[in-house]
């Protein structure tokens, strides 16, 4: 190879290894406005973040979701942890199914103790002559160590359907950085 095209192949290399670290410089600018946005929601909500993830006046998770529909991390694990396990069912985006209701309706009414007790231990009822049955998921590791995320990304959904923020159908638009708290958390849970 004559030196014209070692110096234009070695040019070559530095100018990607340049764009590859400009491009991660912009993506961790990116991020942290992430972050910054949906903090000042999370603030604006009067949400406190207590031991990974931001919770309501009760002390219950809640999500923390920007007007351009960024999310807290916790509501970004929900959406994934949902569409995981509970949709089969429930339906994408938590708007139900003819198999069960939409979840994103019950949460207008129902609260953090009674979703937890019953996703915990299932929950049997008759309607119309149609036997309901949700199975209990308390032994389920891959429900119950991410249970307030599903929780948070539920209440999301059922906060948009209310007209009161919350969260559209749909990938959230971008998510806030894990805290080191959360990642301790879900280490110690499913090692």
């Amino acid at each position: 190879m004559n030196i014209r095209l070692k110096a234009l192949a070695a040019a070559v290399v530095l100018t990607a290894a340049c764009a590859v670290n400009v491009g991660s410089i912009r993506a961790d600018e990116a991020q942290a406005t992430d972050n910054k946005t949906v903090q000042d929601a999370a603030k604006e909500l009067g949400l406190t973040f207590t031991d990974g993830r931001y919770k309501n006046k009760d002390g219950d998770p809640a999500p923390a979701v920007s007007k351009d529909y960024k999310v807290d991390w916790a509501t970004w694990q929900g959406f994934r942890r949902y569409h995981d396990a509970c949709h089969v069912c429930h339906g994408p985006n938590a708007l139900g199914s003819t198999f069960a209701p939409s979840l994103a309706d019950s949460l207008k009414t129902m609260d953090y103790a009674t979703f937890y007790g019953i996703v915990v231990g299932g929950q049997q009822r008759d309607a119309g002559g149609t036997k309901y049955i949700m199975p209990a998921f308390g032994e389920d590791k891959n429900v119950m160590c991410y249970l307030d995320d599903i929780y948070t990304y539920i209440k999301a959904r059922s906060l948009n359907s209310e007209g009161k923020g919350g969260m559209p159908a749909g990938r959230p638009a971008g998510r806030e950085d894990i805290s080191e708290e959360t990642k301790k958390a879900a280490l110690e849970c499913n090692p």
